[in-house]
């Protein structure tokens, strides 16, 4: 009687986590990364061995600019050529967050940094802080973007609750539409 309760109870656990599995791909494929991001970090002991969970959780975390959050992906991908590429994407764009909160908090020289380009925002401010093509002014850092005129980014340092952050504000046509918090 006791072995058919555990084994119940094994069964019932089982299907309660891939449930849980099946709500964080839904939510990634309805584009509520933040929720997919968040979930999944609750799970990560239970799905850390699954490549697929791992790429949906890296993955999530990045879409919702949740960056500090690919560490726990970033070292369990690495048994697949496929795994270690994302692994090498997420671990460039976690560097490059750091380089450039550590340039601006700390006014260190980043220009000799070259890294891998990727589509990721930062990675193209990154880029272009790296190679001077920004303005500078009032304390903040002006970049364009090369695909539309309207658009420009504004990366700047702002002290909250005596905690350095790293904002990205993207305007469109001198309106703030997306800002981005990083540190």
């Amino acid at each position: 009687m006791i072995k058919n309760i555990i084994i119940l109870l094994l069964i019932l656990i089982n299907i309660s986590f891939a449930k849980t599995l099946e709500d964080i791909k839904n939510l990634y494929l309805n584009g509520k990364y933040s929720q997919a991001c968040s979930m999944s970090g609750g799970l990560y002991m239970t799905y850390k061995d699954d490549e697929v969970f791992l790429n949906l959780f890296g993955d999530s975390c990045l879409k919702s600019d949740m960056l500090n959050r690919l560490m726990l992906p970033i070292i369990k991908l690495y048994k697949t050529k496929a795994a270690r590429e994302n692994a090498a994407y997420f671990t460039t764009i976690l560097y490059e967050k750091k380089m450039l909160y550590h340039a601006l908090c700390d006014g260190i020289d980043i220009s000799y940094i070259n890294l891998p380009k990727t589509n990721y925002i930062l990675s193209k401010i990154f880029d272009k802080f790296t190679r001077g093509k920004y303005n500078l002014k009032d304390g903040a850092y002006w970049f364009s973007n090369d695909a539309n005129i309207d658009i420009k980014y504004r990366l700047s340092i702002e002290k909250k609750n005596n905690i350095k952050k790293m904002y990205l504000r993207t305007y469109k046509n001198n309106q703030i539409i997306k800002t981005r918090i990083y540190w």
